[in-house]
């Protein structure tokens, strides 16, 4: 059984329990999200953009309460979690003002001159299965589009994050959102398979690990139904040259160890031309001796706990694995003695590519460096991997850096920037990090019918 409770991990202690949703009342749910589909789905587009304009302006203004509330549930600081949600209203303010020109009936010049056109059309309810590491923005990135296409949602939240999840539901109510579009539903993990066997349920959105993908993508093979995955990634960050060694070794610090390090887009692989390498180190060495790890309202923190006390202790555990297996201890890595799930961001070299930390995904404040020899080897280190979700590519020549990054394998290839996510372009995936995209016009077209129209002006 899924336990839904605020496992608070900067204390360590269990403060909230919710009862998971039996597999008898299932249905029930599924009628409710149906019949308000089938009243949502005729909603004009300038009620839904208000909704979402709406929703956007409720979270500006409570969103220090809102904060505080993943706070508490998986550890992220204060100013993460405000930055989170300053997020979430931007998207909520796009998709209310770019969603209706994009959901515009697609007219087709028919080479026989007939009159051709492709609706959007809403599919039904869709399921979200989304993950604690962005508790509110995750869930928005799935939502938020489908319901400017007419869709309703039943979201299963991660079973640690129930107050966010309760609240985001809340937030849309207040919103004007029409009761039983959107659901928050404490699903038991278990029970998944009975709301995809639902013939009205028509897809899934799922992000989080790759067991889970792959549990939740063979029920979907097994009933047909729509998916889009994203399981994570084992992101590379290239750095070619840069004028400033000790800044940049800083900014791949600060983009590495952010949320404590559970990020799926997070540069686990950090991957330094050998002329500034050694240089590169030893500034990387010192700014994450200079990262402050405090509990997610403590000023000035820079790294919270981890969402909970066995997480941490994977990641000590597969750290220390590394150091057996030869790599390079340079700093931290331990368990902090104090109650909670805190650890000292690590810094580590000598990691060989077909090493666990090299193949597998980290999620932990873990910086990663590797040595490469020339832009060959770079390219070879960066592709060396079964992932491909974001990567970056960074040098004082941008012709340079684009030319590399157009032969990294991933979804997304940034040119000096990394960890970065926009209403306005596609976000997703490849191989072990999964398969369909989130954000801007794909996200909209995720689930929907396009519906082709052809009109003959006779009948013979």
């Amino acid at each position: 059984m899924s336990r839904y409770e605020v496992n608070n991990p900067n204390t360590g202690r269990t403060e909230e329990s919710f009862e998971s949703l039996s597999a008898d009342a299932i249905p029930a749910v599924i009628d409710r999200a149906h019949h308000a589909f089938l009243g949502w789905k005729d909603s004009d587009m300038e009620e839904r953009s208000e909704v979402l304009h709406t929703l956007g302006e409720l979270i500006s203004e409570e969103k220090e309460r809102l904060a505080r509330i993943i706070g508490r549930e998986m550890g992220k600081p204060l100013k993460d979690g405000i930055a989170e949600l300053d997020a979430l209203v931007k998207h909520a303010h796009w998709f209310a003002d770019n969603a209706p020109s994009l959901l515009e009936p697609t007219v087709v010049e028919a080479s026989d001159g007939v009159t051709t056109y492709v609706t959007h059309d809403p599919l039904g309810v869709l399921l979200g299965i989304m993950p604690w590491n962005f508790p509110y923005n995750q869930m928005a990135r799935f939502v938020l589009p489908q319901l400017m296409v007419g869709n309703a949602i039943i979201m299963k939240q991660a079973s640690i994050c129930p107050v966010s999840s309760a609240e985001f539901a809340a937030l849309l109510l207040r919103a004007g959102l029409p009761e039983g579009v959107y659901t928050n539903a404490y699903v038991d993990s278990a029970d998944v398979e009975h709301v995809l066997a639902d013939f009205r349920v028509k897809g899934f959105s799922l992000t989080g690990s790759e067991a889970a993908g792959r549990s939740v993508a063979a029920i979907a093979g097994k009933y047909g139904k729509r998916c889009v995955l994203e399981l994570g990634g084992n992101d590379p960050m290239v750095i070619l040259d840069t004028d400033d060694v000790v800044a940049m070794a800083r900014k791949a610090v600060q983009i590495r160890t952010f949320n404590a390090g559970q990020v799926c887009t997070s540069p686990k692989r950090i991957i330094v031309a050998s002329e500034i390498y050694d240089d590169f180190v030893e500034a990387a060495t010192d700014a994450v001796s200079q990262i402050k790890v405090g509990a997610f309202d403590e000023e000035g923190v820079d790294v919270g706990p981890l969402s909970s006390i066995q997480a941490r202790d994977e990641v000590v555990e597969r750290i220390q694995m590394a150091v057996k297996d030869g790599a390079t201890l340079r700093w931290g890595g331990r368990k902090i003695d104090r109650p909670g799930a805190f650890m000292e961001p690590a810094l580590l070299t000598g990691v060989g590519v077909d090493q666990d930390l090299s193949c597998n995904e980290l999620f932990g404040p873990a910086v990663v460096i590797y040595r490469a020899e020339d832009e060959e080897d770079a390219l070879r280190i960066a592709n060396a991997t079964e992932y491909g979700l974001q990567s970056s590519v960074w040098s004082t020549d941008v012709e340079k850096a684009e030319s590399f990054a157009r032969k990294v394998q991933a979804g997304m290839t940034f040119v000096n920037a990394h960890r970065e996510s926009g209403p306005e372009y596609a976000f997703g995936g490849i191989n072990r990090s999964g398969y369909g995209r989130e954000q801007g016009q794909w996200g909209l077209a995720l689930f929907t019918n396009e519906h082709t129209f052809r009109i003959h002006d006779h009948i013979l």
